[in-house]
């Protein structure tokens, strides 16, 4: 395994129920402030006509990241902010918000519908002039990388960090909690109290994000994902990497969390050589 430092930050202490809503509380708190580099907000609009909210950032004339955040997080939460302006020195970030989080309107579907909010950033950078789109994402972000480059293969290369394979399989109590945010009017209810998530009243149902994987080829793909999980073990990557179709490229890493658990100064540094040598490939 490859290893690279991360740190987690805890909020309140607490088990069960209200020992999540304690610390959905604290990752609720309003960031410290926006971005700390040159950047413009934008606006675009989905196929299926909901408003997402981004940020650009950076100025490298060639080569675009869309950055998606996870499930309960937006744009500017910190670390996610941290991971886009580390990224803006190299690239030209899009981060966007997905439908139902941050400024975005619509309702989150868990995947169903979020690959439309991906595929209109990559218009807009395409429009914009860049050659080159790479499509990073996380968690929630991950899957709607993942079925947005098998519907439409738009970008170049994709980035899925910490994505399932299915939906079903997993006994987790992390996982058992966020189905019950989804499928629960409370659970619902917190999550835009708290979070300011809208979550739409019925359950997409998309295809497990293993059936699809396949499709992407000959689309470059990245997986990264973390030993230490406690949503979705490194099996599940495992499991995408042995369905997708070349090239592909898993990199497990330790220590290293869910998503935005184990985004650091060092990892975002070594995912800027990561898709870069992927994009070094793809030109050779």
């Amino acid at each position: 395994m490859e290893g690279s430092k991360s740190s987690q930050k805890r909020g309140s202490s607490g088990t069960g129920l209200r020992g999540q809503v304690r610390r959905w509380k604290y990752r609720a708190q309003p960031d410290a402030g926006g971005y700390t580099v040159e950047h413009q907000h934008f606006w675009c609009e989905t196929e299926d006509g909901v408003r997402i909210a981004g940020s650009r950032l950076g100025s490298n004339p060639d080569v675009a990241l869309v950055l998606v955040h996870g499930f309960m997080a937006y744009r500017l939460k910190s670390k996610w902010r941290l991971l886009a302006q580390a990224l803006a020195g190299h690239f030209t970030v899009f981060a966007l918000d997905l439908r139902g989080h941050g400024g975005s309107g619509g309702a989150c579907t868990g995947g169903n519908s979020e690959p439309m909010d991906v595929r209109a950033v990559i218009s807009l950078a395409r429009a914009s002039g860049f050659t080159r789109v790479v499509t990073v994402g996380a968690s929630l972000g991950g899957i709607a990388v993942l079925f947005e480059a098998a519907r439409y293969r738009d970008p170049d290369a994709v980035v899925a960090i910490s994505s399932p394979a299915g939906w079903v399989e997993h006994e987790s109590k992390a996982v058992r909690r966020m189905t019950w945010v989804f499928t629960s009017s409370v659970g619902r209810a917190l999550a835009r109290r708290l979070m300011g998530t809208t979550i739409h009243t019925e359950w997409g149902n998309p295809e497990p994000p293993a059936d699809v994987v396949g499709r992407i080829a000959p689309v470059p793909l990245l997986l990264i994902h973390g030993a230490d999980d406690h949503f979705f073990p490194p099996a599940d990557a495992e499991l995408l990497l042995e369905r997708a179709g070349e090239p592909k490229r898993l990199v497990i890493l330790e220590p290293f969390g869910h998503a935005e658990d184990g985004f650091t100064p060092t990892f975002a540094r070594r995912l800027v050589t990561e898709i870069q040598d992927m994009l070094a490939a793809v030109e050779a």
